[in-house]
């Protein structure tokens, strides 16, 4: 027994070594695995730590100060700075989870502006309106002073005025009947004049009753002309030019040209009644003597002439007008409608002309025509009445003619009415008169060209 004992004592022995480095060497694994983990561990934390705060930053002056300020409260560093920051950005804008972007357009700093700058600022320009203020504080007491014054001074000349006005009434007062009694005369005077534009009414309508009687007779009269018009027709057919037969508007024709390009010969002299300064339309032929009713206008001949030199049966004349790509030829006819080798004609002249072109009508220019009609051999008719032994009509410029009655009051307006009535139904009357007599009219325009007299 006791050798069986001896001999197992170290094979025990040798197991319980080798559990022991089984066990140690077990234990050494699993403690370096946990190191490995640990280590790991710690390094993920310093890597999410730097990403949070550098190892300098951590011992930055600043950083100790937020961590001794984190310490004291009890709080772990960022907390510490969470809070500060959220009390900041709830005193700036009231608004806890503001960001820098916020609070600056909050205090509308620019991107490279302190809010320190930004409250000198305001400082500067709250100094600067406290100036103004003060300035406006003492220009408003001026202006106060000054108002009070004026109110003083407003009230004294008030009350000077009340006193016045009282002196005034007192002094009106012995005047106040007379102006009653002259209010009363006033409105009897209006009476007479509401009386007296009263009967120049009647008097109007009884002249205007009078007018178109006077018209009435007229027509008759005019009516009766005509008669006796037809009646003489046929004794005038062999002295009158009528304006649908041109070629008795001829008066003679070129017979030669002189030796300058301006001076011709005609067919008429001395013996014909011709003078020097008379002047001649020239035409190619008779039947160029044209004249365009739908327009008024009378056709222009190719050239005008006036009379220089005057011999027995021929005269010298010189060209004062000549049409472009035209020129006086020998046997060209001249027309002038006043004058006439054999004849004498007689012109009636009536109404207002513009000779001048200055856009203006007057008598004036109407007698201008009449001096011209008898310079040159022709009679002029007193009057305006178509007599049967007119020959022409010279007419102005139609009247002007107001369609309606002026109403109201106004006597001025109603005779000027009455004038521009009676000037237009006279002008209206003679032309229908000389077209039913088939005496030719004669404008401004025909009288110019068929006298040769028109602007050169």
């Amino acid at each position: 027994m006791a050798s069986r004992t001896g001999s197992s004592g170290p094979l025990v022995a040798l197991v319980v070594f080798v559990v022991l480095a089984v066990l140690s060497m077990v234990a050494t694994i699993y403690f370096y695995s946990e190191m490995n983990t640990a280590v790991d561990a710690m390094n993920i934390a310093k890597a999410k730590l730097k990403e949070v705060i550098t190892e300098e930053q951590a011992q930055g002056s600043r950083v100790q100060a937020f961590q001794s300020g984190a310490t004291q409260n009890n709080q772990t560093l960022v907390q510490h700075i969470v809070e500060r920051q959220e009390a900041i950005a709830t005193l700036v804008v009231g608004d806890p989870n503001a960001d820098l972007d916020q609070l600056r357009a909050a205090l509308a700093l620019s991107s490279e502006q302190t809010v320190t700058q930004a409250l000198e600022s305001l400082r500067r320009d709250l100094a600067s309106a406290q100036s103004k203020v003060q300035d406006q504080i003492k220009r408003s007491a001026q202006i106060t002073a000054q108002a009070e014054a004026t109110t003083a001074d407003a009230a004294a000349k008030s009350l000077a005025a009340d006193e016045r006005v009282a002196q005034l009434t007192a002094t009106l007062a012995p005047y106040r009947a007379s102006s009653e009694r002259a209010l009363g005369e006033i409105g009897e005077l209006k009476n007479e004049l509401i009386q007296a534009r009263d009967q120049a009414r009647d008097e109007f309508a009884n002249q205007l009753a009078e007018e178109k009687g006077k018209q009435a007779v007229l027509v008759a009269t005019t009516q009766n002309l005509i008669e006796r018009v037809n009646v003489l027709q046929k004794q005038l057919e062999q002295f009158r030019i009528k304006p649908r037969d041109p070629a008795l508007l001829v008066d003679g024709r070129i017979v030669d040209l002189g030796v300058s390009d301006n001076q011709v010969y005609i067919s008429l002299g001395s013996k014909n009644h011709v003078r020097p300064g008379m002047t001649f339309e020239v035409y190619p032929d008779s039947s160029a003597i044209m004249y365009d009713a739908k327009t008024d206008r009378q056709s222009p001949g190719k050239a005008s002439i006036e009379i220089i030199k005057v011999g027995d049966t021929t005269s010298t004349a010189r060209v004062t007008r000549s049409k472009r790509g035209s020129s006086v030829s020998r046997g060209d006819v001249l027309a002038n409608a006043i004058y006439s080798p054999d004849y004498q004609y007689k012109f009636l002249v009536h109404g207002k002309f513009d000779v001048d072109t200055d856009g203006k009508v007057t008598d004036g220019e109407a007698n201008y025509i009449r001096g011209k009609i008898q310079e040159w051999g022709g009679t002029i008719i007193d009057g305006d009445t178509l007599t049967p032994d007119v020959d022409f009509v010279v007419i102005g410029t139609v009247p002007p003619r107001r369609m309606a009655q002026p109403l109201g009051e106004d006597s001025a307006a109603y005779s000027a009415y009455l004038a521009e009535k009676r000037a237009y139904d006279a002008y209206e009357e003679l032309a229908a008169a000389a077209k039913a007599a088939q005496v030719p009219v004669l404008n401004w325009n025909r009288f110019q060209i068929l006298t040769g007299a028109a602007e050169r």
